[in-house]
């Protein structure tokens, strides 16, 4: 991969994977200059070469051997799964350069390892589902991603989409810099004409009250800023306070609205420990929300590619 704009799509074959591909033409991505890397996990073990680097392993028994045979089935199924997907986006962006992975271990670990060795600009992953117990279950893959990635990363969900339909992008912003990275975000986008964006504030942020002491005539300022920002571009933008929990309010209000996507900035976080409690308010709108999330830390998007 050169100097371009670069995409990691992870790939499982699901349907929300599939929905990933197709959300990514709701994205606001450029139509050229974009590199893009499909790669699909197998999750299976496959034992290291023998000390000569042969490709011919010794088994202790029958069974053994064949349960290699079958796990290199699945990861050859993985590779073609992945050029496959890597074919649906070429059909959706002809002039993207389009290249696929095959590799084996922990899907998150291996994605996560992947975007950190080409540097990459976005992280595009399916969610599995809205139900509650999907939603429960969605932190196995994509809620360890959001999580521990150094860039940006998009959750994406199935949307019947209208036809000409404009796209409806909902931001939560307070204060913070990965809130205003969201913002730049979206600002940095190539969107159709008619997108609509509503900037969310939500007056019972931890954040809004310490950097804005809950002063209304503050809040609305800033807010109105941000608005006539985007409208700049032009997109066509509001600006909604709500009392609340950002939490539920941001997955309300997207719903209301029948929003395509919530962006939502994160803290970069150096260590373990605030790693693990990024979750209260980025990883809750992302388990939780009907569309898709796409979740920006600070500097992950590098504005001098565009």
């Amino acid at each position: 991969m050169t100097d371009g704009f670069k995409i990691l799509i992870g790939y499982d074959g699901s349907e929300s994977a599939d929905a990933a591909i197709d959300d990514l033409l709701r994205a606001g991505l450029p139509e050229k200059g974009v590199e893009a890397l499909v790669v699909s996990v197998a999750e299976v073990w496959l034992p290291p070469l023998d000390e000569d680097g042969d490709e011919h392993r010794h088994f202790a028994t029958p069974a053994l051997k064949r349960r290699f045979e079958e796990n290199l089935e699945i990861l050859e199924n993985a590779k073609a799964s992945a050029a496959e997907a890597a074919r649906r986006v070429e059909g959706h962006f002809p002039d993207w350069s389009v290249l696929s992975e095959g590799t084996y271990g922990s899907p998150a670990w291996e994605l996560l390892a992947f975007a950190n060795k080409f540097e990459c600009d976005l992280i595009a992953v399916g969610a599995k589902g809205v139900s509650a117990v999907e939603r429960v279950l969605l932190g196995s893959v994509s809620q360890k991603i959001v999580t521990e990635a150094n860039c940006p990363v998009r959750v994406s969900r199935g949307k019947v989409i209208v036809e000409d339909s404009p796209v409806r992008l909902v931001v939560g912003y307070d204060g913070t810099e990965g809130s205003r990275e969201a913002v730049r975000t979206i600002a940095y986008r190539d969107w159709p004409e008619n997108t609509e964006v509503k900037v969310v504030i939500v007056e019972d942020s931890m954040f809004v009250r310490s950097s804005l002491e809950f002063d209304v005539d503050e809040i609305k300022s800033v807010g109105n800023e941000l608005v006539e920002n985007l409208s700049k571009i032009p997109l066509n933008a509001e600006l909604t306070i709500l009392e609340g929990n950002p939490k539920t309010q941001l997955v309300n209000v997207s719903a209301e609205w029948d929003a395509d996507c919530i962006f939502i900035g994160a803290t970069r976080y150096n260590d373990i420990l605030t790693k693990y409690l990024l979750g209260s308010v980025s990883t809750a709108v992302v388990s939780r929300a009907h569309c898709s999330v796409e979740v920006v830390r600070p500097a992950g998007y590098d504005s001098k590619k565009h």
